[in-house]
This record gives C-alpha cells, structure tokens and sequence, in this order.
C-alpha cells in the first residue's frame, strides 16, 4: 500500500511541474510585412498570415471551387452567433463582399482550422506585390482564440498552447484583453490620461492606427507632432490615407516615444509595435504578456526617399516615385528592376524598404535594368516628413 500510495506521489508531481509542451511550433522570417506560416489544405501547403485583426478565416478568391456554394444570411448567422443585417464589412483593409462559406479541413502542423465558423474569401493575390509574400489565406480569430500564443519577434519562433493554465513565465508588462462586437481582441491605451480600446492587428505591419475622432483629441491636448499623407494599398482599393507622429504612447504605464500611427476606421495596435517585444496573447485566459526588447522604446522609423518598391515575378520593381523633402533621385524611373543597391546583389524587399529608412544624408547607389539596358542611379536620402 505504501509502494503504491509512494507512486502516486512520484506521477503526481511530475504532472504537476512537467513543463508544458506546445501543439504547435514554428518558425517565420521576422524581417517579412507580417507572420506567414504554412498551411495544408489537402496534399498542398500554402502561406496563411496570422492576423489577429481578422474576425474570419480567408482563403484567396482563387480558392472558391473547394469552398462550394456561399452560405446564405441565414445560414452564416446560425453559424456565427450574430445577426448579420447586409452583406458588405468594413474592414482596415477596405469595404468586402460579406461571403461566407462552410469551412474546409485544413491544418496548421497538427491543428485543425476548420470548425463550426466560416470561412469568407478575398482576392489576397492583389496585395503580393505591396507585401513582398505570395500567401493563399489568413488565420483569423475564429481559429486563433482558442489557443495560447508565444511569439518571439527577435527568432522568428511562434508557439500555441492549450492554455489549460494561465501564462507563468517571464514579462515585463501585461494587460487584460476584451473583445470588440467583431470577436476582435483590444487592449486599452491610455492617451493623455483616457483609456481608449484599440484593437489588437498583428495582419496590421505598421505601429496602428487612429480613428479620427481619437486623432482630433490627441490634437486638442497636444499630442500630435506631425503628419502627412500617404498613399495606402488594400484589398479593395488604392487610396489617400494620413500619418501622424504623436508626442507618446502610453500602454500598461510604459511610454513609447515619437510613434507613427496612421489615420483609419478603427483604433490599433499593430505588429510594429508588437515586435518590439517578447508577446503572449493567452486567448483562453484573456491576458496579453509583453517582455521588453532591448530598444523597444526607440522612435518609429520612416521611408526617407520616396520610392516604393513592390515584388514582381521575384523582381524589385520601382512602384512610385515622390522625392521626400531634402532626397535626391537621379536616373531611376517607375518600372525600373532594382538589380542591385551599394554592389549587393539578392536583396529581399524587406532589406531594400529598410535601407530606404536609413539616416538623413545617407547615398545609395542603385544598379537598375530598364527595356534589357543596364543603368546606374543615385538616391541621397531625405529628410522624414513626419
């Protein structure tokens, strides 16, 4: 009786303080306009971005013949739990089509997507070229709440859990999530004083963004430094959208200094502010971990050139062209393939959009083909308007 009452004890304990492994595990490149991760959908494996700002799981519109016929009102409603009135969303990526349909299987490693929410689709192909990623799809929040996410911005590693037991490890800050109308997780941030919900889009790779309602009260206090507009690329639309710099941002009594945000239809936080930290979003326990990176206070970086660049066929193309203030562009035209920056070949598009945010003053020299011709081109960086 002793023996056995003995290893009872013994199993007892080891359940106890076993460390908990993850379902999942992987890695993602850190340096990408987001968190691409491979999903299998049947014997074929695609990119999905894991956007937390998303309500639904999206499949490309190229993916709509495995999807079969789209669920009515009716049908989507029994699904969802929520009374749906049209069929159009407004989202931070511009105004869609609300359809919805029955969801496929597929599999993250070892978890399965599917379950009783829909899918809705979208033509993700569009926004390839402006992303620098070919993806097929996006892993919403009615596939991530269930779980338990460790994301380590600095490796590239992304973890799930269960999360039968509340987040114990290591952070400096933390705060409680709630959930928005759309089942999108927020935070509350204090600006000047005034909590104010702001959701939480990591599919957002920029800092956030403002309503302009929240942007005019930041401006009455005192708290907008700068801005200007911009043009932004979404899945329905190409169109004019503002940048501000505020003084601070104020999160779990932490101060961010001279962040940038841009002026939208929603309050965010996005990856950019995310990334400069170790994140837990402990979705069953409604709680959000962040564990400080070296430098994660620093002002937001800005484009200081005025050339966008976008990835065509493998190819860095020139998109536009609009010298900043103080920048110098010489010989370089829209369309031109950038073969080349300072005599270093195989840049990614994320490398080439980072030397592009480089110091004030700072030459770059292109190598650039046009019409099968060769050509050299000079940037000298400007000054950031904001």
């Amino acid at each position: 009786m002793k023996k056995i009452f003995f290893s009872f004890f013994i199993c007892g304990c080891f359940f106890l303080f076993a460390e908990e492994r993850p379902l999942y595990e992987s890695t993602f490149n850190p340096k990408s306009t987001g968190i691409f991760l491979p999903v299998k959908i049947g014997e074929k494996e695609c990119k999905f971005l894991f956007d937390t700002g998303a309500s639904f799981v999206v499949l490309d519109k190229g993916m709509v013949p495995l999807l079969g016929d789209a669920l009515s009102l009716r049908e989507a409603q029994a699904r969802i739990g929520v009374e749906l009135t049209n069929n159009r969303i407004i989202t931070p990526n511009g105004e869609l089509d609300l359809l919805l349909y029955k969801a496929i299987p597929m599999k993250l490693g070892r978890l399965q997507v599917a379950n009783r929410f829909p899918y809705m689709t979208a033509d993700l192909q569009a926004l390839w070229s402006f992303s620098g990623e070919q993806f097929c799809g996006i892993l919403g929040m009615s596939f991530l709440h269930q779980f338990r996410w460790e994301i380590d911005f600095k490796k590239g590693k992304l973890k799930a859990y269960i999360g039968a037991e509340p987040y114990m490890g290591e952070y400096n800050t933390r705060s409680p999530i709630f959930w928005s109308s759309s089942h999108i997780p927020q935070v509350n941030v204090n600006l000047n004083g005034k909590d104010v919900g702001f959701d939480i889009d990591l599919g957002d790779n920029g800092t956030g963004r403002l309503l302009k309602e929240t942007l005019v009260f930041l401006e009455q206090n005192s708290q907008v430094l700068a801005k200007h507009e911009q043009t932004i690329i979404t899945v329905s639309d190409q169109s004019q959208s503002e940048e501000v710099r505020l003084k601070y941002l104020r999160f779990s009594d932490v101060i961010y200094p001279h962040v940038i945000m841009q002026v939208s239809q929603q309050n965010a936080l996005g990856r950019g502010f995310f990334k400069r930290h170790k994140l837990v979003l402990d979705f069953p326990f409604n709680m959000l971990y962040l564990q400080h990176y070296e430098g994660y206070n620093a002002a937001d970086e800005i484009d200081k050139s005025g050339i966008r660049v976008i990835l065509k066929e493998g190819k860095l193309i020139v998109f536009d062209i609009k010298p900043l203030s103080g920048a110098i562009v010489e010989n370089l035209h829209k369309g031109d393939e950038i073969v080349m920056v300072n005599g270093k070949k195989g840049l990614s598009i994320f490398e080439l959009r980072a030397l592009l945010r480089g110091d004030e003053g700072e030459e770059l020299l292109l190598t650039t083909k046009r019409e099968e011709k060769i050509f050299t081109s000079r940037v000298l960086l400007g000054k950031a308007e904001i």
